[in-house]
């Protein structure tokens, strides 16, 4: 019993002693303040003006009203865009709205809609996400990423594009479109 006793007593002057913070805390700010400063753009004007003899003008001094601060203005020049992958040099950051349709489309975006063969070779057409159609052949450029067509069979269209990886190591890679794609699950 006695230890309930004093837990009691010791959560009482704890209660007390935050109670005091508080109402410390709370006279602080409400009272004993000066009142605000004046806003800096006005000038401040005296409570009890004292009656004095007019100034000559040479002692009159004219206040320059102050001057603001000039808006700041960020400059980017001679730095590198922070979104743009360190790795991309100067020959790859070419503008892409400058380059043919299938230049500026990435090859994972084609469709592969057609191939014709006969006495001239192979012939595929290929799909934009944009729905325009083009006629392509082998040693035909695709990609932003320098890919061509290597290969054109009846059901499929092989395309090797180079890219450089992570490490920054230069790679050649082959993508395989399919003129009838499975889909998953069916056999």
């Amino acid at each position: 019993m006695q230890g309930v006793a004093r837990y009691s007593i010791v959560r009482l002057m704890i209660l007390g002693v935050g109670f005091g913070i508080f109402a410390a805390a709370v006279v602080g700010c409400v009272g004993g303040s000066s009142p605000p400063a004046p806003p800096a753009g006005k000038p401040v004007a005296a409570k009890h003006p004292e009656p004095s003899a007019p100034a000559a003008p040479s002692e009159q001094k004219a206040e320059a009203p102050p001057v603001p601060p000039a808006p700041y203005a960020y400059n980017a020049e001679g730095r590198r865009d922070p979104f743009q992958s360190i790795l991309v040099t100067m020959e790859s950051g070419r503008n892409l709205q400058s380059l043919p349709p299938l230049l500026r489309t990435e090859i994972g975006e084609l469709r592969l809609i057609g191939i014709v063969w006969g006495g001239f070779g192979y012939s595929a057409m290929v799909q934009t996400p944009d729905g325009k159609g083009y006629t392509i052949r082998v040693g035909t450029a695709v990609g932003p990423n320098n890919g061509s067509v290597r290969k054109i069979t009846e059901r499929s269209l092989t395309i090797e594009e180079k890219y450089t990886d992570i490490f920054g190591e230069k790679k050649v890679r082959e993508v395989k479109l399919d003129l009838h794609p499975q889909k998953e699950g069916s056999e």
